[in-house]
This record gives C-alpha cells, sequence and structure tokens, in this order.
C-alpha cells in the first residue's frame, strides 16, 4: 500500500516534522486532522509512567510491536523499522502520545533516547517515492499539558 508524501505539521498547522509538539487542550482537534490527512492515529498515554522502560514498554504495546521491542532499545528501532509488518493497512501512521511530562521531568536521558529512536524511525520509514509497499509515513504527535509554541 503507498502513500503521497505529506508533513503532517503542514496539515495540522504546527512546526516541525517526525516530532510535533502541542498543547494537550488541542487533542480532539488535531487527532481529528491527522484522521483527516489519512493518518491511522495510534494512542500512547504515559500519565504517571517515570522511567525509560515503562516508558518503552508502553510504546512497543501501543504500536503492536514485539514484546522484546518494550524491553531492549535495539529490538524497539528495528520493530519500528518494520511498520509495514505490524501496521500493513496504515500507510500513514502517527503516535499521539499523551502525558510525557513526568518521563520527561523524572528520566531526562530516558525521554530523549526515545525521542531519538522515533525520530530516525521516522527518517528511515520513508524511502521517497511512496510506490514501496514498505514505505511508511510515521510521526509522533506529542501533547503536553501547558504546552506553549
Amino acid at each position: 500500500m503507498t502513500a503521497a508524501w505529506t508533513c503532517l505539521a503542514d496539515e495540522l498547522g504546527l512546526d516541525g516534522q517526525r516530532m510535533l509538539f502541542a498543547d494537550a487542550s488541542r487533542r480532539p482537534e488535531l487527532l481529528a486532522g491527522c484522521q483527516d490527512a489519512g493518518y491511522t492515529v495510534v494512542a500512547l498515554d504515559t500519565q504517571g509512567v517515570s522511567r525509560f522502560r515503562a516508558a518503552q514498554a508502553a510504546l512497543a504495546t501501543a504500536l503492536r510491536l514485539p514484546a522484546s521491542a518494550g524491553r531492549n532499545l535495539d529490538a524497539l528501532a528495528d520493530s519500528l523499522g518494520d511498520l509495514a509488518r505490524y501496521w500493513p493497512d496504515a500507510p500513514r501512521l502517527v503516535l499521539a502520545w499523551s502525558h510525557p511530562e513526568q518521563l520527561m521531568l523524572d528520566d531526562e536521558r530516558g525521554w530523549f533516547r526515545l525521542v531519538e529512536v522515533l525520530a530516525n524511525a521516522s527518517d528511515r520509514l520513508w524511502q521517497g517515492e511512496g510506490d514501496d509497499p514498505d514505505d511508511r509515513l510515521f510521526e509522533t504527535l506529542v501533547l503536553i499539558e501547558g504546552y506553549a509554541s
């Protein structure tokens, strides 16, 4: 299944690529915009999660990745590269990450490790032409309480 290239930030009126940040109060509007743009929305809620491994496990579960992706960072990166296998009918996929604040405060290093893996996966998944069945548009929308751009 192929998808024409689009930038989710342009569709939603946000700045950035791969990792988009917005105030959580805009959640309904932004998720509707994702769906209108043809994205499959995958919800990740890490409210109260303060440690990297717990957030990693929740991320892997939300994206229906193998259990090993929730325990091992290399397995997570590899599994994200295979999203076509886990989401064959979703050429456009957005991870809508709610409540990352506790992780950001309590495990800043872990937060940045996950952000890096997600951003790298976005870069790797889109091969450019959209005619490869494994091409995927994958972006992360991070919804933060009180976020001001």
